[in-house]
């Protein structure tokens, strides 16, 4: 009942303010009403009021936005035409057409929050309260939903139709009833379960941190082609030395496919899934590294291999591991050209680095060479040899100055 008198709310205020001839403003006041309805953050949650979402635009934005709609009728009638239209195809297309000629406001972000909160502010029976389209991308793979698209190469018209669809229709087929915003209430009340936040319990107190996922964009970085392929030459030589040694090996999925062209493991070296016990806040860290050598259930060797000119990424990570867990003892190693050795020991010399719970960042991680793994990879009867041949080839930051 709350929500259909905030959506006939928010609907008048559409056809009567937005949509209304005439090129004076909306003042603050009638365009806050709305605000409240759609978001958390810009203008307040009221105590027993509904909102939409927490979409992280700010109160002046959401009234620009409103203005500008206002004074580009053209503009706002495409979206009246989104709001209306209930054929899937047509909205993806009319959703592709507002991509393609809104450049002015936060219309069209990359995460569909704008959007996706003014559908479900106009229709809640229809559209999710899931405004960000990497929850929903996160929803998706919690109730193991299959895509019948590919997300990353797809326009935002399909993505935001059709996660819309396939995330009402999948919790429905799970027996999970009521209107879209119900659905997505029922999901968020999980959202521990899938969020990419994480808690990490220490000694001393929980902390909530954001663990970033190991994406293509970070993969290509400032390295060009020539840098990316030596670089996944490099992940399958370092693969291909601790397979040698009787090392089990793990590699981030995301680089799978294309190491793989370069090394062929034998059976069960490479392992599908990791044998180790922590929070999932470490496990989503340690399943982006690199390189991974274990025997049975215990990690021995951590590798990043560094191939973009910040060098950043991969120490990044190593720190992150070692924040969240102070007490573990892995043997941590970035890769490089011998071009950005000194790159490298600038980074993990930063003073953030060096006050890390469990010890300085430079008392655990050393450098490796591009040539120095490529020498021990020449070396004969790898098999006889211990992963403490490494020390051999290894250079410590102290051991630098």
């Amino acid at each position: 009942m709350i929500w259909q008198r905030q959506s006939a709310a928010f609907r008048k205020f559409w056809s009567e303010q937005v949509l209304a001839p005439g090129h004076g403003e909306i003042s603050d006041d009638t365009c806050d009403a709305i605000i409240r309805i759609l978001d958390y953050g810009a203008k307040g949650k009221l105590k027993g009021s509904e909102v939409v979402a927490k979409t992280m635009v700010r109160q002046k934005v959401w009234r620009k936005l409103f203005n500008i709609l206002h004074s580009e009728q053209k503009l706002a009638r495409l979206v009246d035409a989104i709001f209306k239209e209930n054929k899937v195809d047509c909205k993806i297309t009319l959703i592709d057409e507002l991509y393609a000629v809104n450049a002015k406001n936060s219309l069209t972000g990359e995460s569909g929050n704008v959007l996706n909160t003014l559908l479900a502010a106009y229709d809640h029976v229809e559209n999710l309260s899931a405004v960000s389209l990497k929850h929903r991308k996160a929803l998706i793979e919690f109730l193991e939903l299959k895509l019948p698209f590919d997300w990353d190469s797809a326009s935002f018209g399909t993505r935001i139709v059709n996660s819309n669809v396939l995330i009402r229709e999948g919790a429905r087929a799970l027996g999970v009833e009521g209107s879209a915003r119900t659905l997505t209430k029922f999901l968020y009340s999980m959202m521990e379960l899938w969020n990419p936040e994480d808690i990490v319990k220490r000694a001393d107190k929980e902390v909530t941190v954001i663990v970033p996922q190991n994406t293509e964009t970070e993969k290509s970085g400032q390295a060009d082609e020539a840098d990316l392929r030596e670089s996944l030459q490099m992940q399958a030589t370092l693969a291909e030395i601790g397979s040698q040694m009787g090392f089990q090996i793990w590699l981030p999925r995301s680089d799978r496919t294309r190491v793989l062209t370069k090394w062929k493991p034998m059976p069960d070296v490479l392992l599908e899934n990791l044998p180790v016990g922590f929070d999932r806040a470490t496990m989503k860290t340690i399943e982006q590294i690199d390189v991974l050598w274990l025997k049975r259930t215990s990690i021995v060797r951590a590798f990043e291999v560094e191939h973009t000119t910040s060098v950043y990424s991969g120490i990044l990570r190593m720190a992150d591991l070692l924040a969240m867990q102070p007490n573990l003892k892995i043997n941590l190693h970035i890769v490089a050209p011998a071009s950005r050795r000194e790159k490298v020991f600038q980074e993990i010399r930063r003073p953030v680095f060096a006050l890390l719970e469990g010890g300085a960042l430079s008392d655990t991680c050393t450098y490796l060479s591009y040539e120095t793994v490529a020498d021990l990879r020449g070396q004969q009867h790898l098999g006889r040899l211990s992963d403490k041949v490494l020390e051999d080839y290894e250079e410590k930051v102290q051991d630098a100055d």
